[in-house]
């Protein structure tokens, strides 16, 4: 977020605190619902002390125009009150606050933001009452306050008496509202802007501003502490989204069904209070789901005291699949790498929110179970220690009100594992197609397009066993390039799956377009899909295919057997990656500085040993991608343990046999060969000279499945 003039002058030893603040991690969504010549007044939920000063400014950089807001009184005694005055702040025992608000929206000098919930909701405990929600505070049920819709529906009343000429003594109307004899009243609608904040990442602990404030202030009361806490924890740890959402015309109130109560006095408690509830509504409604929300109301929801590990993190993952197909606010991050979670490996996700409910004693780990503690779950605590004590339980409450997702998750948990296991499989072998339709639909009618069966995915699972071997292909190739393999494994009673690498298959664009994580992630979901359906699996992967495969041992899961890796690319002979990548990628930046351009080189020709799979050019950003996957590789080498068979070609003119060398050695299996083979050529998984390979390939499968 841009700094501005709102920050000039401000005390100089709390201005670097206001500068973390008002730089917190913000994403706003829906600017394009802020009426951009209308008098506003935005509404929002009030969750901490923060947004008084954060919502206002971000407005104020939206807009260009300031935005009050009523502040305590305290607040202007702090380090924060030049600040909050220079933003346009007034002070809640103002006795001409309620004038000056109106007379702002009458000329729209100034925006308004108004907290309707009338305090901060700690614990984000709202339920309905009358089919309208409202706030619970230490168990009693708080209505919102109706000012912004009487502010809002004044304003506009007042507007429309002006230009009917209804204002009798206007000397009068200008003394009440501020209103100078130079400021034109603007003839625009004031319109009600309703805005969702929502907090992904919420959590507690120390951090260096705590560590200032006990050194700055001898001391901390209790309230203070506690919002000390939650709040720098936000502005340092959490994302914050702003949604903003359809604007509410005051005039189409006005001219609707309650047109024979209103008057230039009068404005009903129940029209203030519709008004105020239906908008306050749709603020709740508009919570940005995000992926904290699903672990917890999944764990909430689920009717057993255990659940297993894998069955939650299915459920997780098939939960979040449909929330995003449905008509949900929902945090932008929420599935990023979601495969992750039910490949059998940490994901970060929920190993953060997971080791907190641990640390609440929400959860204990019993073996392959998670115990749900239900009844800590549930604890209140009060309105000023639920945030410090119970973080998980704000959290739920928050999403508690979501009926759709409640919906969604009370349908996954009462299926069966095995329905479950089956809807998942279903679904990432659906993603899988798609992902491949999708992308060759784009290019189908380019010249240098591959026919569609090679880049697709290869099935060859109909034999009568419980053991599948994944077949990884390598760079710029395609599934098709392991089909031979694939062909005798499945000839020799074994189920095979050849899975397609992102960015393979069509155009080498599409490959310049990925990253190897990417590449990666395509693994893990054939990982997972095989998982589903075998209790052994082997993952043969051929040069990049076999840095992947080696990669894939970092996942923990009883179905994995052993990893073959067939020339696997650790180090290239290749001139292009070793040093004309480096040079290359030095000229694009030099060239690209002096926007020149088109002296750029994308990409080097590829003299294909089968071009009829593989591209017949490398980009420059693949390349850089495929280093990157050699790099990390050869990171983990060291923690791989898993059996382990090694494959290499002698005299491989793209691979260099050291390759094999270096990951016998560094490798910490006990079950662990080298095997060196006759061959000038490196794509050795297909051709006429291949029985030796498949024949070593075959043995190692056959004598682990007799172990």
């Amino acid at each position: 977020m841009k700094k501005n003039d709102l920050l000039i002058d401000t005390n100089g030893y709390v201005l670097s605190l206001l500068e973390k603040i008002l730089d917190a991690n913000i994403e706003i969504k829906g600017i394009e619902n802020i009426p951009k010549n209308n008098p506003r007044i935005f509404i929002a939920n009030h969750f901490t002390r923060t947004e008084a000063m954060l919502i206002p400014y971000t407005l104020y950089n939206l807009t260009g125009k300031k935005v009050g807001v009523i502040a305590d009184d305290s607040l202007f005694k702090t380090y924060f009150g030049n600040f909050l005055t220079k933003l346009g702040a007034m002070k809640k025992s103002n006795p001409n606050r309620n004038n000056h608000i109106i007379g702002d929206l009458i000329t729209s000098c100034k925006d308004w933001m108004i907290f309707p919930e009338g305090m901060m909701v700690k614990s984000k405990d709202i339920t309905k009452m009358d089919k309208n929600f409202c706030v619970k505070v230490d168990g009693t049920c708080q209505r919102v306050y109706t000012g912004a819709a009487f502010f809002a529906l004044r304003s506009q009343i007042l507007r429309q008496n002006y230009f009917n000429n209804k204002i009798k003594d206007f000397k009068k109307f200008q003394h009440n509202y501020f209103v100078n004899e130079c400021t034109d009243i603007n003839k625009n609608e004031t319109m009600i802007v309703p805005i969702n904040i929502s907090y992904s990442k919420l959590r507690t602990g120390r951090n260096f501003l705590i560590n200032m404030a006990e050194k700055l202030i001898d001391e901390l009361g209790d309230t203070f502490k506690e919002e000390l806490e939650i709040e720098s924890n936000i502005i340092l740890r959490s994302k914050i989204t702003i949604q903003i959402l359809e604007p509410i015309s005051t005039k189409d109130i006005l001219e609707k069904p309650y047109k024979n109560e209103l008057n230039q006095k009068l404005i009903t408690e129940s029209i203030r209070y519709d008004l105020m509830h239906n908008a306050m509504n749709k603020i709740y409604e508009s919570l940005t789901i995000n992926f904290d929300h699903i672990f917890i109301l999944t764990l909430f929801l689920y009717p057993k005291k255990h659940i297993n590990i894998k069955h939650f993190k299915r459920l997780i993952y098939l939960a979040i699949k449909q929330i995003k197909k449905q008509d949900f606010y929902y945090d932008d991050k929420i599935d990023k790498d979601l495969i992750y979670l039910i490949s059998y490996e940490k994901y970060d996700q929920f190993e953060d929110v997971l080791q907190l409910a641990i640390k609440d004693e929400i959860i204990i780990v019993e073996n392959e179970n998670y115990y749900v503690n239900k009844k800590r779950l549930l604890d209140n605590y009060t309105h000023h220690t639920i945030r410090l004590k119970n973080i998980l339980k704000v959290i739920l409450n928050e999403i508690q009100i979501q009926e759709g997702v409640k919906t969604i998750i009370n349908k996954l948990i009462n299926k069966s594992n095995d329905d479950i296991d089956l809807e998942l499989l279903t679904m990432l072998k659906k993603a899988e197609k798609d992902e491949y339709d999708e992308a060759y639909l784009k290019i189908r009618h380019r010249n240098d397009v591959k026919p569609k069966h090679i880049g697709e995915a290869k099935y060859f699972t109909n034999r009568d066993n419980d053991t599948c071997i994944i077949a990884i292909h390598g760079f710029s190739s395609a599934p098709k390039e392991v089909e031979q393999l694939a062909h005798f494994l499945y000839d020799n009673n074994l189920n095979v799956y050849a899975p397609r690498l992102a960015g393979h298959g069509t155009v080498p664009e599409d490959l310049r377009d990925t990253t190897w994580q990417d590449w990666y992630k395509s693994v893990c979901r054939a990982i997972t899909i095989t998982s589903l359906s075998f209790k052994k699996i082997y993952i043969v992967g051929f040069s990049t295919g076999g840095l992947l495969a080696l990669l894939s041992t970092r996942k923990c899961f009883k179905e994995f057997e052993g990893v073959i890796c067939i020339n696997a690319a650790l180090h290239l002979n290749d001139i292009r990656v070793k040093a004309f990548l480096p040079a290359l990628t030095f000229w694009n930046d030099i060239v690209k500085r002096f926007n020149e351009n088109d002296y750029a080189k994308e990409f080097v020709h590829n003299q294909a040993e089968n071009p009829s799979i593989n591209y017949d050019k490398f980009y420059v950003e693949a390349m850089e991608q495929l280093n990157l996957l050699m790099n990390k590789t050869r990171k983990i080498l060291s923690d791989i343990k898993n059996p382990i068979l090694i494959i290499q070609g002698k005299d491989d003119p793209v691979v260099n046999p050291s390759s094999a060398y270096e990951i016998h050695e560094k490798i910490q299996s006990e079950n662990k060969k080298l095997c060196m083979i006759e061959a000038k050529n490196h794509v050795i998984v297909k051709g006429k000279n291949t029985d030796e390979l498949y024949s070593l390939i075959l043995e190692f499968i056959n004598s682990k499945k007799t172990l």
